[in-house]
């Protein structure tokens, strides 16, 4: 059967549970390998309503993220940040001291006991964490002041990457030594925000992968955005997959344009999450023509990689298991 997957930290555990996975639905596990310390700075955590403001003390200033807490996604008690650390250019010096801060070591121990107790219900998979640009753009700085300091202090972002950069590479080390074989390398990509220059510039897939590689590893990338005008340079990646490829209505690449495109690399696609909210039947439709879009079906994985709205989830995910399960033999011979 064409391989059918959720994260397991998006399927609540229980009957319903059961049995969608008597039906075929598999488990992506995320695990970890390392762990990861800062020495010399100091957390202080503040709770306020519904916000948490999280200030990093170090021996050359201070700086605070802000999290919205108490959100209503999936699962109770999401959250969100809603302001950066970077706030301004005098935020750069205390941020360059938490990366060079930064201690990865080897933690190996708890990989091999979960991966016994998954078995054959699915896979486990290790996150790298985000590339440089990426990290800087989510977790440092937010989309707005990104794009003001690479218009006004371009250098800024360059220091930026290359301490980010080593830091990385020291975790990859440790990832290739470990005994995982799945690693993901970021990033939740989209082209409305990465161009092609900046993804030719600051995108360093192929010396990551290779690292990996070199070791035996599966190299995976989580791109879940609009990839259409980065699609030449994804193909020229070494990736083994990109993973979370989600497809239109909500993505702006066809899944027969992607797989032509990337030739050999595995899609491992998002079933798009606004699908979710539209009619059982139409569901159901749109499940089949993926089937037929995707036929024979060699090279791709269907799964669920974003949170998907609480009050249609039950409904979609048995009708999407369900035609799954009728429909989703390999070869697929459409039409359905």
């Amino acid at each position: 059967m064409i391989p059918w997957t959720i994260y397991s930290s998006l399927l609540p555990r229980g009957s319903f549970e059961r049995e969608l996975r008597g039906m075929g639905l598999g488990l992506n596990v995320g695990c970890s390998v390392y762990k990861m310390t800062m020495p010399n700075v100091r957390v202080e955590n503040r709770t306020q309503g519904d916000f948490v403001y999280m200030t990093y003390h170090t021996p050359v200033g201070e700086v605070t993220t802000k999290i919205r807490t108490g959100l209503k996604w999936q699962f109770p008690g999401g959250s969100a940040k809603v302001e950066h650390p970077i706030k301004g250019v005098h935020d750069i010096g205390v941020m360059k001291f938490m990366i060079e801060d930064l201690i990865c070591e080897p933690d190996y121990g708890g990989y091999r006991q979960a991966e016994e107790e998954l078995g054959a219900d699915g896979v486990m998979t290790c996150w790298a964490g985000y590339t440089p640009l990426t990290e800087i753009i989510i977790n440092y700085m937010g989309f707005r002041t990104f794009a003001l300091m690479l218009m006004r202090y371009p250098e800024i972002i360059d220091e930026l990457v290359k301490a980010l950069d080593r830091k990385l590479i020291e975790t990859l080390s440790i990832i290739a030594n470990s005994p995982v074989e799945i690693v993901s390398v970021g990033d939740n990509v989209d082209g409305v925000f990465i161009s092609p220059n900046l993804f030719e510039k600051y995108y360093y897939y192929n010396k990551y992968v290779g690292m990996l590689k070199e070791k035996g590893k599966t190299v995976i990338s989580h791109m879940d955005g609009r990839l259409r005008v980065l699609k030449n340079q994804i193909a020229m990646t070494k990736l083994d997959a990109i993973e979370a490829f989600t497809p239109p209505p909500m993505g702006d690449l066809s899944l027969k344009e992607a797989k032509n495109a990337w030739g050999d690399k595995i899609i491992w696609m998002n079933y798009p999450e606004e699908i979710f909210l539209r009619e059982p039947e139409e569901i159901r439709a749109f499940t089949i023509g993926l089937l037929e879009e995707i036929a024979p079906g060699k090279g791709f994985i269907i799964g669920i990689t974003e949170d998907i709205n609480p009050y249609h989830f039950k409904k979609g995910m048995r009708i999407i298991t369900e035609t799954l399960y009728r429909y989703g033999d390999l070869p697929i011979r459409p039409p359905l």
